[in-house]
Formats: structure tokens, sequence, C-alpha cells
């Protein structure tokens, strides 16, 4: 995959490209921000780009000859990707990486070690690979990538260039869903909103099971302040047994929520998530609707905490209703 393929990530990719024209590349980098952004695909076009022969009087791999091609299946020999065996990434692969260290690369211009994501190094390979990186070989460049780079030690972050990542912007997420899914604009524009900006989360969230998931809650949640008690406790049965789904369930809650809160303080239509939801409520009172969101929060706190699931249902939804009759 090749830069131009990149989803988003303009000015990181416009540092990289001016390093290498530039003859500044790093021995050393650590990507770092959140998961499912792109850091891994900006990785191997970054590795593409140095080691496509093609690419010498371009600022961009061709993607298309043998060496892009085994690049992007992770199948060159001169692409070494360390990932976790087990829990850890292990000292024993650490040291089979620097042994082919003390030979050139096979074919391309130089050898790429990829590590991701890098807080996984047990503390013995992450020992053993800072004495790599503080004798650097020529010709052997590291691209390491963390969601947590402050769990990597000190001084392996201080011998790399560290490269941040942001979140993508949820128009980019949204365009791309509508243009490579089979979702609709308003599906696709909920999903982004959704993700926060993570297309990896992007695309989990577009499995039909989880759609049909956020319709059913957020259905429930426009009828919850009309519902008897007896209703409330049975919805609250069924969100008690929906454990794998939780997650999901408390995120349309807590965003249709957070659009009503920014409708009653005038915010535009275009903040919103769930346009339709939104649309059909005269917004409760401020106070009750950040009481409301902390009662979310503080229900995910007990769950995690091994209270009741039960109870812990019944509380939240019999609080949301009571917000949402207002």
């Amino acid at each position: 995959m090749p830069f131009s393929d990149i989803l988003g990530h303009q000015a990181v990719i416009a540092g990289l490209r001016a390093s290498r024209a530039q003859d500044r590349v790093a021995h050393a980098y650590l990507f770092a921000g959140p998961d499912g952004i792109g850091k891994s695909q900006v990785a191997m076009a970054f590795a593409q780009l140095l080691c496509c022969p093609e690419s010498v009087q371009s600022d961009d791999a061709c993607g298309e000859c043998r060496i892009c091609r085994l690049m992007s299946e992770r199948r060159h020999p001169d692409l070494v990707v360390l990932e976790p065996e087990g829990a850890f990434i292990k000292i024993s692969q650490v040291r089979e990486m620097t042994k082919m260290l003390r030979y050139p690369p096979v074919e391309a211009a130089t050898r790429v070690i990829l590590i991701e994501p890098a807080d996984k190094l047990h503390p013995a390979a992450a020992n053993a690979l800072l004495k790599t990186l503080e004798e650097p070989s020529p010709r052997n460049l590291f691209i390491l990538n963390t969601n947590q780079p402050n769990a990597l030690l000190t001084t392996i972050r201080s011998r790399t260039q560290q490269v941040r990542f942001s979140m993508l912007e949820r128009q980019l997420v949204a365009d791309w869903l509508i243009q490579n899914s089979e979702l609709d604009e308003e599906t696709a524009q909920e999903v982004a909103a959704i993700s926060g900006g993570s297309l990896g989360m992007a695309l989990q969230l577009s499995a039909p099971e989880l759609q049909a998931v956020r319709s059913q809650w957020l259905e429930l949640l426009g009828r919850l302040g009309g519902m008897s008690l007896n209703q409330v406790i049975l919805s609250a049965e069924q969100l008690a047994a929906s454990q794998d789904n939780l997650p999901t369930i408390m995120d349309v809650m807590r965003l249709a929520l957070r659009d009503l809160l920014l409708k009653s303080a005038g915010a535009s239509s275009d903040l919103f998530t769930f346009h339709r939801f939104a649309a059909e409520f005269s917004s409760p009172r401020q106070e009750m609707l950040i009481v409301a969101l902390d009662g979310i929060d503080e229900a995910e706190r007990a769950i995690r905490h091994n209270v009741n699931p039960r109870l812990v249902a019944e509380n939240l939804l019999i609080n949301l209703g009571q917000t949402l009759a207002q």
C-alpha cells in the first residue's frame, strides 16, 4: 500500500516523505496513536517507499513491483515483523532479529524492522532491543507501533523519533465507508461518529449484528421515558444478559444523550450522531442529562467491579427513563 492509498494522516506522510527526500531518515521511529487509525499502513507504506526500486525518482512507492507486493504481504526477506508470541514479544524473537542485522539487506536498499504493538515487548526483550537501538547498524530501520507509548522504556522512547498520529476526521471515515461498504449515508455517518475516528473500529461497527444491536437499543431508549416500571425491569434483564454487546449498547446510550445535550445547548445538528433520535425529543434540562451521562459511566464501573449486572441495569434504565420523561 503506497502513501497515496492511505486514508488521512497527510501531515505525518509529508514529514516522512521529506525525511527521505532530504536524506534525513532516522534509524528508529516510534509511531504512537490510537488503535485502528492506520499506523501499520503508514509504516508499511514508508517501508515500501524506502525499498521500492521505482521510488528513486518519486515520493511514493509504485505499489506494483515484486518488492512492493511482497512487502504488502509481509513476505519480503528485508521486512522483519516482530509481533507477540502469546502475551508478549519475547527476548528470543529480538535475539533472532539481532542476528539478522549482522548481514546487509538481502535485496532492498534498507531492511525494515516493524515491531507491533511495541508495548507488548517483554521487559527482557525491551532491554535487548535497547542495546540494538543504542548502536544502530547502517541500512536498518526500526518502526515501533504502539497505542501506549508511555508503557515503553523511557530509554527506548529517547532513542526513537516519535511520530504522533491523531484520530481520523469523522467525515473522512464516513466518506470511506460510503464508497467502500454497503452502508447507506445515514448509517455511515452514525458508524463514523461512534468509531471516534478509528477506521478499524468503524469496520467492526459496520457488522450487521452490531447494526441490529444499535437499532434495537436506540429504539428502546426512545420509548424508555414512557415505559411502565415492569417494562423497564424487563428491559434491564435484556441489558444484563447482553454482556457481549454491552460496550456497543453503552456507547449508543452515551452518544444519544450527548446529542440531546448538544441540542439543549443550541448546537448545530451537524454534530449529532443519531439525528432522528434527537429530533424526537424536546431536550431535557442540561443538568439532568449530565447526571444521566455520569450514570452510564458509573454503571460501566460497577459492572467492571462485578456488581450484580441486573441491579446495575435496573438502576441505570430507571434513571434514564426519568430523565427522558422530562
